[in-house]
């Protein structure tokens, strides 16, 4: 049996959470019998290429780097469509398992594979597919339930480019009007919001099972009408996921000598809150403390946010890495007191706590979507409003002051789930899927 597994991106590539988790669950399918094989998008091939990566099939799909606004916006790029649906004829995979929901990663694929008469099952990784902001807060603030109500929806992300929101609920109500006679997008969106929308119920209408990772990310699946029976709730879990206790006596020394040592392991963007963690120890210069940042996608980050990390390199108690392997993270994890998660959007793990859980490494988080969801505040970690940068730098002096609390909240943490157990539960969501298709 074959698995054709779809995410945003695959190695060397800069990759994300997304792209570890599927890499950790093919290696536990093949101890079931289930082959994996790995389809990506890709503007950077100009025919369909195919290479041997631990032990996987990598297929890296052409892709136009030329994306028109219909295509953005639900359509769905169709190049790369055609290059899919020659792959799915030559492999003939058993399920196809979509991680990622692109312009290019689209309708059109979910066509190619139900014409080839393939079961589709999606994950549902990221905010992206309910919010045009990315991170299911509106108005850039406010928690939002995710249902996908185009007005709405082109009023924030109009927001989101810089409008007030007077001008852009104004610009979004009259975007029908102003439609027909102004190619931009701002004048547009209502209309163009409404299409994404219905590409998206599409989408999920077309897959034989969704899951979903966490319990927000399945309020949201079944606000925008796809059915609980549908639905599989498969919570994260990590490979070989265990606690470390050499970890704690590790750390245990840097509390004594009055150093916390805090690591911060993401990429440099916006919605991972970076800033927000400059901004937190800009209010605190006096306190003793060392930050590691080990950073993803610096060199390609907009300029504001090198700009962050440039005020970062600029404070004696950070010091800027870059990104590693990810089979590495445990071990340069466990030197740490505490791992910050200072998103500032909905996730569905994020990977980077289980990480930290699995060397019984506690977490300072967002009190938001899936962090809130891990972390138990005062149990495991520490919860913080999102944008509260008073709230993050007195988190972060209890813990320098408070030996004890420390103590506490490693105590607290137990190992996450395995993904062995995860490669369970998805191989009986692919035979599912594979019966109702028959």
């Amino acid at each position: 049996m074959k698995v054709l597994h779809v995410p945003y991106a695959w190695f060397p590539d800069p990759c994300g959470g997304t792209e570890v988790y599927v890499q950790a669950l093919a290696a536990e399918l093949s101890s079931l019998g289930w082959q994996s094989e790995i389809a990506v998008a890709s503007p950077k091939v100009k025919q369909l290429t195919a290479e041997e990566r631990m032990h996987m099939t990598i297929y890296r799909v052409p892709a136009s780097s030329q994306i028109s606004q219909a295509e953005l916006y639900g359509a769905g790029e169709p190049t790369s469509a055609a290059a899919f649906s020659r792959l799915l004829e030559d492999e003939k995979p058993s399920v196809v398992h979509f991680h990622a929901f692109t312009p290019s990663v689209s309708v059109l694929w979910l066509e190619a594979a139900r014409s080839a008469g393939i079961p589709c099952v999606y994950t549902y990784h990221t905010p992206t597919l309910a919010c045009g902001r990315g991170t299911l807060l509106r108005w850039g603030t406010v928690p939002c339930d995710g249902r996908l109500t185009p007005l709405r929806c082109a009023a924030c992300t109009l927001h989101g480019l810089g409008m007030s929101q007077l001008a852009a609920w104004g610009l979004s109500i009259g975007s029908p009007l102003t439609a027909p006679f102004f190619s931009k997008a701002p004048f547009r969106m209502w209309p163009l919001i409404h299409q994404r929308s219905q590409a998206v119920r599409d989408w999920l209408t077309g897959m034989r099972r969704v899951v979903a990772l966490s319990a927000w990310s399945k309020a949201v699946l079944e606000r925008n009408g796809v059915p609980s029976a549908k639905i599989r709730m498969v919570r994260h879990g990590l490979a070989g996921a265990r606690s470390t206790p050499e970890a704690g006596r590790t750390r245990s020394l840097h509390v004594a000598n009055k150093r916390l040592k805090l690591g911060f392991f993401g990429r440099v963007d916006r919605a991972k809150g970076l800033g927000l963690l400059a901004e937190a120890l800009g209010r605190c210069p006096e306190l003793v403390v060392e930050l590691h940042c080990h950073l993803i996608g610096e060199d390609a980050a907009e300029p504001l946010l090198r700009d962050v990390v440039q005020r970062l390199r600029e404070d004696a108690r950070v010091h800027i890495h870059p990104a590693m392997p990810s089979e590495q993270v445990p071990k340069v994890m466990a030197g740490y007191d505490a791992v910050l998660v200072p998103s500032q959007g909905f996730e569905t793990g994020p990977l980077v706590v289980l990480e930290a859980f699995a060397v019984g490494v506690p977490v300072i988080g967002s009190a938001l979507g899936g962090i809130a969801e891990w972390v138990t505040h005062g149990l495991n970690g520490l919860l913080c409003p999102p944008g509260d940068a008073d709230a993050w730098a007195e988190a972060v002096k209890s813990l320098v002051h408070d030996a004890a609390l420390l103590a506490r909240l490693q105590a607290g943490v137990k190992p996450p789930p395995s993904m062995t157990e995860v490669a369970v539960h998805m191989a009986g969501i692919y035979q599912e899927a594979m019966t109702d298709a028959a």
